[in-house]
């Protein structure tokens, strides 16, 4: 990725893994934050620039609408797509194909089954994390591509911390937790961690990240902090 795109690679996938690209990116200038909205023109001209300094054939965006419906694309996709029918995560077995999904405070889940070399990118706020969207998604892996569990790694992104992220006692509900009196932080990236490794994915494969999005020196937009704009966690299989 090239200077003029503030990002963040993961690191230790892109150490063990150099057949892909996996990070996010971040606001960059405080006087032109690196904002990736769908909204407007701008936007639009840095997910191409993203797109085309990275060396892909094509970047896939997706409508997230907060649910657990999932995209696969077999075929090749050439430039920077928006998908029409909504989703909130997708995945590929193809190389040359970037994946994005944006966030602002919700968790961005990166997958990979390192056998069969397929990558996923899941956008997880605590109905998609209520509903069970890691679970569609090694579900997935298992029904399209017969993954093994041991191959599996996950990753919980950059995303409000668990002391900063205060909800009602409706949402500890959905979560399937013993709801509060009254409003209380809650760990989304925690219940996720426990959601996979309840379904089998070994925990030395879990990683999560140190960020908040809101607490951790302003890197990241924040919709809790008054941000509109959204960072975009990144994906693919290098071409």
């Amino acid at each position: 990725m090239d200077s003029a795109v503030p990002f963040y690679s993961l690191g230790e996938w892109s150490e063990k893994f150099p057949w892909i690209l996996a990070g996010i990116t971040y606001k960059g200038s405080a006087t032109d934050p690196f904002d990736l909205r769908l909204e407007d023109q701008k936007s639009r001209d840095r997910m191409e620039r993203i797109w085309q300094s990275a060396g892909f054939g094509g970047l896939v965006r997706i409508p997230q609408v907060h649910g657990t419906d999932l995209a696969v694309h077999d075929s090749d996709l050439a430039g920077l797509i928006v998908l029409e029918d909504s989703a909130d995560g997708h995945a590929t077995s193809g190389p040359g194909m970037l994946l994005a999904i944006t966030v602002a405070d919700c968790v961005p889940v990166y997958l990979l089954d390192s056998e069969n070399r397929v990558v996923m990118l899941l956008h997880a706020g605590w109905r998609g994390v209520a509903s069970g969207i890691i679970n569609k998604g090694i579900e997935l892996f298992s029904e399209r591509w017969q993954s093994n569990l041991d191959d599996i790694y996950v990753h919980l992104g950059p995303a409000i911390c668990g002391s900063c992220y205060e909800v009602g006692p409706e949402v500890f509900e959905n979560l399937g937790l013993i709801p509060p009196a009254e409003p209380t932080p809650v760990n989304l990236r925690a219940i996720l961690e426990e959601q996979v490794s309840n379904l089998g994915v070994r925990e030395d494969r879990i990683t999560i990240s140190e960020h908040c999005t809101l607490c951790s020196g302003g890197d990241f937009f924040s919709h809790r902090k008054g941000d509109l704009g959204r960072q975009a966690a990144l994906i693919g299989i290098r071409p």
